[in-house]
């Protein structure tokens, strides 16, 4: 048997044919699932707002993101078209370079500002080595013999700023904002400043230490609280940048200095209030509260002793104490730390708890996400939505829904249910027993009409049928899901009418 060299290469070349095919197949299959964040969200349902609300735009707290997903994010999901930290000194030149992303940021914007409003960050030069080396000596904390006392435990600042430095240091920041803040208003207009504040003095817990070894310091005090003393202190310091967004930005929506709220740890422990900045004082340096509300950080999640909703009402009672019943939050539902199984909640308790937040009173917030995932906020995805952007999604929906909702937030009430709060025994709890410690249930009255909004939450536990009593309205059955179940109840001959509004617990502006 003899072979046939053209048969021979007809098979070879079908084989290879055939591989060819087969690999190219492969590469475009690999192509098609490679996803940027950008094609995610594009795949991704998009929220209703409604039309002519004046909630505040949705702000983002992090690494940055790609600038054609910032666009997406401002044109159909509610957040503000973010620039980052305002330039100062020489790096304010890259503003007036049309190829720069600052530049093209800001262009947009003055384009059209209602339809991409600005958010910009303060810069914060008490983080900058060249500023704080220009500071006179008495901006630092000393011991009895003259000495210099060391820093707060921050490897970058060996220094420890006094409580008592004096006005010059903290007009000199606010000449520095103020002069950043004038640069990029000369470019576009500003809707939303975020000033990440972390910086400077800190709270009790982690200098008290120090300042109980100043003569200076334990002198200022007086006779006053430490609480007291470290608040108005904070509030001096403050002033000056807060004078200079004012200034430069008197027609904003907002300034939110973080983080500046009542202390959601108020009365738990005997040493809370050494955790926080006392409100009362420094309430008077940002336009309105903004408490840190992280999952996992300092809270035991959704449930437990400790858990998000309870703080975040004890903080809530308190500024409905101050008239302040309002706020606009910087949240967080996980970021990579050191346990990555707990670090994170799912989103269906994210939205359920958002929820709840908006129903006690918050507008608005600020998404943060405070690690860099491997390829940061770029890379591609495959079909994999990440926490990081799925929580940004998820507090767009749920900001969507509440945009129907408004006038129960600013023409309503927060009812304060029968009971106290578990640690804040002098203020209600704000919310309605359900004979569940996991089903949540908050509710809000119109103060023009009987007509009431309420919101069940299963934080623990399957999605499941409680009853609660509200006051006039009576004993109303409500489906608490993991996901927070709305509703819009009303009085009709005497008796409760609910209805359900997100029906679609996920997606709740979907039917609206």
């Amino acid at each position: 048997m003899t072979c046939n060299p053209n048969v021979d290469r007809r098979h070879v070349l079908r084989a290879a044919a055939v591989l060819l095919a087969f690999s190219l197949a492969g590469f475009l299959a690999a192509v098609a699932f490679a996803k940027t964040p950008l094609e995610l969200v594009r795949q991704q349902p998009k929220p209703k707002f409604r039309s002519g609300h004046t909630l505040p735009p949705l702000t983002r707290w992090g690494y940055p993101l790609p600038y054609e997903l910032k666009i997406e994010m401002t044109e159909n999901w509610g957040y503000a078209l973010e620039l980052g930290e305002c330039p100062t000194g020489e790096a304010i030149k890259a503003l007036d370079d049309s190829k720069s992303e600052p530049a093209k940021v800001l262009a947009l914007c003055a384009s059209n500002p209602k339809r991409y409003p600005l958010c910009v960050l303060t810069p914060r030069p008490f983080f900058v080595p060249k500023f704080l080396d220009q500071l006179p000596e008495s901006a630092w904390c000393h011991d009895a013999s003259g000495k210099r006392l060391p820093g707060y435990g921050d490897r970058l600042e060996p220094r420890a700023l006094s409580p008592e430095a004096p006005d010059e240091c903290f007009q000199k920041a606010g000449e520095i904002v103020g002069e950043a803040l004038k640069a990029v208003r000369r470019k576009a207009p500003i809707a939303i400043v975020l000033n990440g504040g972390e910086y400077g003095m800190p709270v009790f817990g982690f200098g008290g230490k120090i300042w109980k070894q100043d003569p200076k310091v334990v002198k200022g005090v007086g006779i006053r609280s430490w609480s007291q003393y470290l608040g108005e202190q904070r509030a001096r310091h403050e002033m000056p940048v807060f004078r200079a967004v004012c200034q430069q930005v008197p027609d904003r929506l907002l300034y939110i200095d973080y983080p500046f709220s009542v202390c959601q740890y108020q009365n738990h422990s005997d040493d809370w209030w050494q955790w926080e900045y006392a409100y009362r004082s420094v309430k008077a340096v940002t336009d309105m509260p903004g408490a840190s509300l992280y999952y996992g950080d300092y809270n035991s999640g959704w449930t437990g002793s400790n858990d998000m909703l309870t703080q975040t009402l004890n903080a809530v009672g308190g500024q409905i104490e101050l008239k302040q019943p309002l706020s606009y939050n910087w949240l967080c539902a996980g970021y990579d730390r050191a346990k990555p199984s707990t670090d994170f909640s799912d989103m269906e308790h994210y939205m359920g708890y958002l929820k709840c937040l908006y129903t006690a009173g918050t507008i608005g917030g600020v998404a943060g996400y405070f690690s860099s995932p491997k390829g940061a906020f770029g890379a591609d995805l495959g079909d994999t939505m990440p926490s990081w952007l799925a929580q940004q999604l998820t507090l767009s929906h749920a900001h969507a829904l509440f945009s129907h909702l408004e006038e129960f937030l600013r023409q309503g009430d927060l009812l304060p249910g029968p009971d106290m709060h578990r640690w804040s025994k002098s203020q209600p709890a704000y919310e309605f027993p359900a004979g569940d410690a996991d089903a949540r249930v908050l509710a809000r009255r119109h103060r023009d009409r009987a007509e009431w909004l309420i919101t069940a939450w299963a934080a623990g536990g399957n999605d499941r049928e409680v009853s609660v009593e509200i006051l006039e309205l009576g004993t109303v059955k409500l489906l608490a899901r993991k996901c927070g179940s709305v509703y819009r109840a009303k009085l009709q001959n005497g008796r409760a009418v609910l209805q359900l509004i997100d029906t679609n617990g996920m997606n709740p502006t979907a039917a609206l």
